[in-house]
């Protein structure tokens, strides 16, 4: 069975700017258009219904819930990517958060003490100035108590990999040329500043949130404690393994190395793209019984097993986290997933069929698939799905937005 696809070209948002809003503060990848999210609230969401994100990344779904005046929560096993979304989310005086960040600014720039962290081969991914100036904004930040601490660690996360050697239209870790090196600018502190300045006059002119959110360090692949309930589903969860598609762990790893021990999510013992959906488990039997799944498994298969397991396995990953968003769902609920059919080795995956095909397995009916185009979303123009060096092809450029309703 195929499932209905509506092409929907206003969602599109042509014109209308992706990073906006308190969403500036720090890049993340693949993130949904807060515009979309507006949409889907105002499409889906009725007075006192509870908002969930159960792969809130930066938290877009639970800024735009709280604006909208909806209470929300979210998970992620990203620590960076809940910091920022605790701080977007986070009710400020701003008096007080431009008197702290003046204190803050005072302290930096008369302070000579260093705090550097124990980064992994810091001297190939730092120039030595720029690992001084960010050991001195991490000595201030770290030994100072800032009512608004998470906040100005987010904004110094955004410096560190900003001011790092890596390419900054890339994702994964790629260091840049060497001859460019010496053309580098140590410009921390400058930076650091007006980053952080620009965002406080953000966050005193954009919308405010209005009730509260709740970003959580968890793992949707694990059982949901059965007295959370939620009426709306709204993610994005990722389209496949972070090997090859987009490496979150990579991306945040600059901001993390310097900022993981400065704030209470940061804790963690994995390497967030290990972690992710695509890690081997028990198979479920009952994915074989998907035909839109086992199908492209096959063709894949003919060229190459190993990544037909890839796909094998993060699909089994994404049923689990399905049945368990399934299960604490209220009656009367929607889910809406928006998702992209990436390629495997020249075979479009149609992640939106999957998911469909999945939904109404666990109960769930058919409602819509909307397609839009992704003008602006933060991806690179180009991967790499076989993750070899030079082999690139076109990434997605479509969206598709299942929704379905529980009775």
């Amino acid at each position: 069975m195929k499932y209905k696809q509506t092409i929907q070209k206003d969602l599109s948002f042509v014109g209308e700017r992706l990073m906006r809003g308190r969403h500036k503060i720090h890049p993340y990848p693949a993130m949904l258009h807060p515009l979309l999210v507006d949409y889907l609230l105002d499409k889906y969401a009725n007075k006192n219904d509870v908002i969930f994100d159960p792969f809130c990344g930066s938290g877009v779904t639970l800024l735009q819930s709280s604006i909208k005046g909806h209470r929300s929560f979210g998970f992620d096993i990203n620590p960076l990517a809940l910091l920022i979304a605790k701080v977007k989310t986070q009710k400020y005086i701003i008096k007080d958060l431009k008197e702290e960040f003046s204190n803050l600014k005072n302290k930096i720039i008369t302070n000579r003490k260093t705090d550097i962290p124990d980064v992994a081969n810091i001297d190939y991914w730092f120039t030595k100035e720029v690992v001084s100036d960010l050991g001195r904004i991490r000595y201030v930040i770290k030994n100072n108590n800032f009512r608004y601490k998470d906040f100005f660690i987010t904004t110094f996360a955004f410096v560190c990999r900003n001011q790092s050697l890596t390419r900054k239209g890339e994702f994964k870790r790629y260091r840049i040329k060497s001859e460019k090196i010496s053309l580098v600018e140590n410009k921390v502190l400058d930076s650091f500043f007006n980053h952080t300045e620009e965002m406080i006059e953000e966050f005193e002119k954009s919308d405010k949130p209005k009730q509260d959110s709740k970003p959580m360090l968890a793992n949707s692949e694990n059982k949901i404690d059965e007295n959370v309930q939620y009426n709306l589903v709204i993610t994005s969860p990722p389209y496949g393994d972070s090997r090859t598609t987009v490496a979150y762990g990579e991306y945040s790893s600059f901001g993390s190395e310097w900022t993981d021990d400065l704030h209470s999510y940061g804790s963690v013992k994995y390497r967030v793209d290990k972690e992710s959906l695509g890690k081997s488990g028990l198979l479920n039997e009952e994915i074989y019984k998907h035909k839109a799944l086992t199908n492209i498994l096959k063709k894949i298969k003919e060229k190459d097993t190993k990544r037909a397991n890839d796909v094998l396995n993060f699909f089994n990953g994404y049923y689990n986290a399905i049945r368990n968003i399934v299960k604490n769902l209220e009656k009367k609920g929607r889910v809406c997933f928006v998702v992209g059919n990436r390629n495997v080795k020249g075979y479009q995956i149609p992640m939106d069929q999957i998911t469909a095909s999945f939904l109404e397995e666990m109960g769930l009916s058919f409602e819509s698939i909307f397609i839009r185009d992704i003008l602006n979303k933060v991806m690179p123009s180009k991967n790499s799905p076989s993750n070899k060096v030079g082999a690139k092809v076109k990434t997605m450029s479509n969206e598709y937005i299942v929704v379905f309703n529980k009775k």
